[in-house]
């Protein structure tokens, strides 16, 4: 099957072309080696240490596969590699952060409300949902990339810059990736000032789906599987407790965190050992329908930084990691190991269908109480969100990944019929 790349704007177009002008599409002027790199992000900062080393590992690997197997253009290059030096710079300012306040360990993060299930399954829309309870906190995209904020260079010296201004640079920085490709904004609202991924979180030990997502790296990828990701969960942790001390405008008062994540959906276990009373809300959606948009955005991504998207590939590596995940919940589900009265599930249907009432019974599920404000926000967002509707609206099918539906269908028979998902193609 064919896929069609959605339109690069020119001015990418325009760099990609340079790029292939220099005949390395980049890579003689643009390091993605990892000493750089680092070399770079202490040199930008001041600051020396980095914190433990189990970072370097993932970060090589992932340097390697962006240099050997991603085959990014000049356009790409450059984004991959002022992407890896935020995350850097910020790594070596928590870092001193911590050494100088050595309290912010002490920070207790309770309850967190974790949402988890597959990707396009609704994750986003009940996150931002919870968000909606003014006692609850989501982690927002710029104070995740600028955690301890330096000052910005200007001609007249350092300039210290208010949170508003930082959330606005993130903005300007997530937002180059609708730029690259406009039709994207379709598939996934990015904002500086939004509630984000726990990706974010995970990205500054070098360990994270976000990466897997944007760019090729079938190594980096397969690596990453197989290993034990309990210091990477160490970080989130720090993280939190970290924007947790920070001095809040209401006076202090301990949030209760919102997270999300499609990626925690394989580290259940971890979740519990990290968080031990976490709430963890899994939503459910046939996984057969979720494919077809996971592949597009994928290949999307893929396409802003490289000119090779290998749809077929995708697609096939996609769909039977899925159908192997959605496997492996189930029977991690019914095996006892985890606290089967601390997991909530919504199904999708059920969540589009009425997401105020699941909403009001996930807290009444949890012994919690709404307050009016909490329900006025709620009902706000929700007909703010049906008056966008068909705005911006991103259009996939099963049939445009030229799998065979009856086999697949069969694959993921035992999960629907555990959580009651019911197919949707």
């Amino acid at each position: 099957m064919k896929w069609t790349p959605p339109a690069r704007s020119p001015w990418v177009e325009k760099v990609v072309a340079y790029g292939r002008g220099l005949g390395d599409n980049g890579r003689s002027i643009v390091s993605l080696q990892a000493d750089d790199l680092l070399a770079a992000a202490r040199s930008a900062t001041g600051l020396d240490d980095a914190g433990d080393s189990w970072f370097r590992d993932p970060l090589e690997r992932l340097c390697t596969a962006l240099d050997e197997e991603a085959d990014l253009h000049l356009a790409g290059r450059l984004r991959a590699r002022a992407e890896l030096q935020l995350i850097l710079q910020n790594r070596l300012r928590l870092v001193d952060l911590w050494k100088r306040e050595l309290t912010i360990g002490q920070e207790q993060v309770r309850s967190p409300i974790i949402v988890t299930g597959l990707g396009r399954s609704g994750t986003t829309l009940l996150h931002e949902l919870l968000a909606c309870d003014p006692d609850n906190r989501p982690p927002l995209l710029w104070e995740l990339v600028h955690t301890v904020p330096g000052a910005v260079q200007s001609p007249d010296g350092p300039v210290p810059l208010a949170a508003t201004d930082w959330a606005a640079l993130m903005d300007a920085e997530i937002t180059l990736m609708d730029a690259m490709v406009p039709a994207f904004t379709a598939m996934h609202e990015n904002g500086g000032h939004l509630p984000t991924e726990c990706i974010f979180l995970f990205a500054h030990q070098f360990s994270s789906d976000m990466f897997t997502g944007i760019y090729n790296v079938p190594s980096y990828t397969i690596w990453k599987s197989g290993v034990d990701q309990t210091p990477a969960y160490e970080w989130h942790r720090r993280m939190l407790q970290t924007l947790q001390w920070a001095p809040e405008p209401d006076g202090g008062v301990t949030p209760t965190w919102v997270l999300k994540a499609p990626s925690h959906l394989g580290s259940l276990d971890l979740v519990f050992a990290t968080y031990p009373d976490a709430r963890v809300v899994m939503t459910h959606r046939d996984p057969l329908r979720v494919v077809g948009s996971l592949a597009d955005i994928m290949a999307t991504l893929h396409w802003m930084h490289s000119d090779r998207v290998a749809h077929t590939e995708l697609v096939e590596f996609l769909c039977m990691g899925l159908e192997i995940q959605m496997n492996g919940v189930t029977e991690l589900r019914d095996s006892g190991s985890l606290p089967a009265e601390q997991i909530n599930d919504v199904v999708y249907k059920d969540l589009v269908a009425d997401p105020i009432g699941t909403v009001t019974r996930l807290y009444r599920e949890w012994g919690l109480t709404m307050s009016d404000e909490a329900l006025a926000r709620l009902h706000a967002y929700v007909d703010a969100r049906h008056r966008n509707r068909g705005v911006g609206t991103h259009d996939y099918r099963f049939e445009d990944t030229g799998l065979d539906l009856a086999e697949h269908r069969a694959l993921v028979a035992d999960y629907q019929q555990r959580f009651a998902v019911p197919s949707e193609v």
